[in-house]
């Protein structure tokens, strides 16, 4: 990329994305799934928009796997029309966010070798949005450990590398090679958006506060699993809209004091309920609440920017959300959980 990318003169890719935006789910139609049966969330997804997906997949699979390879490639699909009705400017801002599937797709991967899951069930967890072809998956998936898949990440400077195996080796915990592959993605837009005019500003402040979320549920539940400060320094991302002397402040607090310091940023709504909880605070609650918040931030950037580079990228999140979100209820209602706890821990 070496020319700025001008992404204002394309009203006819941003009005096609509004009229895909239109086709979620809403609110009314979660509320219905929720009562339905994972057969019957199945049939409700194929009346709407799932059709096709589930015509072409029906042959093959069926029930609870049928739905969830449904909802993959849908995305996959929705995504790449995406890219087919975008001029080529656009097209370079699209997959910088479709990257993130690839890291996705190598972490599944990672996770699969790790938990000795076989090499067709790792394929069928794959997200088929990634920018890298199936082939350049399948030779990682055929790889015999987790230390051969990583070392063989081209992309990743070696020091970075030889630092996540070390700690790898010690720990025998993948949240350090992971967190390696995060802070690569990030760093990889980053130095592609600078490219970018002035819209590119909102996409960045969206991108910001996503590590802001990544930070905030990192050092949480590293100090739960008492990592050392130092450890959880070297892992936190230090660019975001949280400021450094707060950050700092974060690094050598306690879980109470994270929330005390978190009423000083963009999350101060967030956590004042779980700052006044005398009790013990479910985290998994507030990480909830925290995807909240970025939901807010993506229906953001469609409501007073519409017809702008924002609503691309707050399509593209609210549409995986989607995807997660209805992954998530199914496997739920295999599971027999109630129809309450279910819509706790959706994001809607």
């Amino acid at each position: 990329m070496v020319k700025q990318l001008i992404l204002e003169k394309y009203p006819y890719t941003y009005l096609r994305t509004m009229i895909m935006k239109k086709a979620l789910l809403t609110r009314l139609d979660y509320d219905k799934i929720l009562k339905l049966s994972p057969d019957e969330i199945g049939k409700y997804l194929e009346d709407f928009e799932y059709k096709n997906e589930v015509d072409e997949l029906a042959m093959e699979y069926s029930g609870i796997e049928l739905i969830e390879r449904t909802l993959q490639l849908n995305l996959g699909n929705k995504f790449d029309k995406l890219l087919k009705i975008s001029p080529q400017d656009l097209k370079i801002l699209i997959t910088l966010y479709l990257k993130r599937y690839d890291i996705y797709n190598i972490k599944t991967i990672l996770r699969s070798k790790f938990s000795s899951i076989s090499p067709e069930d790792t394929k069928r967890h794959l997200n088929p949005a990634s920018v890298s072809s199936s082939n350049y998956f399948d030779k990682l998936i055929s790889q015999k450990t987790v230390e051969e898949i990583f070392s063989g990440l081209d992309f990743l400077k070696e020091k970075d590398t030889r630092a996540a195996l070390d700690h790898f080796k010690n720990s025998n915990s993948l949240v350090y090679i992971e967190n390696v592959l995060d802070r690569y993605y990030f760093n990889f837009v980053f130095s592609q958006s600078k490219y970018l005019n002035i819209e590119g500003k909102l996409y960045k402040k969206f991108l910001f506060h996503e590590i802001d979320v990544l930070n905030i549920k990192l050092l949480l539940r590293l100090k739960k699993e008492n990592f050392s400060d130092q450890d959880i320094k070297e892992m936190v991302f230090h660019f975001g809209t949280i400021r450094k002397e707060i950050m700092d402040k974060m690094l050598k607090a306690d879980v109470s004091g994270i929330l005390k310091e978190l009423e000083n940023t963009d999350f101060r709504n967030i956590v004042e309920k779980y700052s006044k909880d005398s009790g013990e605070i479910n985290f998994s609650d507030l990480e909830i609440d925290l995807d909240k918040f970025l939901l807010e931030q993506s229906k953001k950037l469609i409501r007073q920017h519409p017809m702008s580079v924002d609503v691309i990228l707050g399509y593209m999140f609210l549409k995986d959300l989607e995807v997660k979100n209805l992954t998530r209820i199914v496997k739920a209602k295999q599971l027999s959980l109630s129809e309450e706890f279910i819509e706790k821990t959706i994001v809607i």
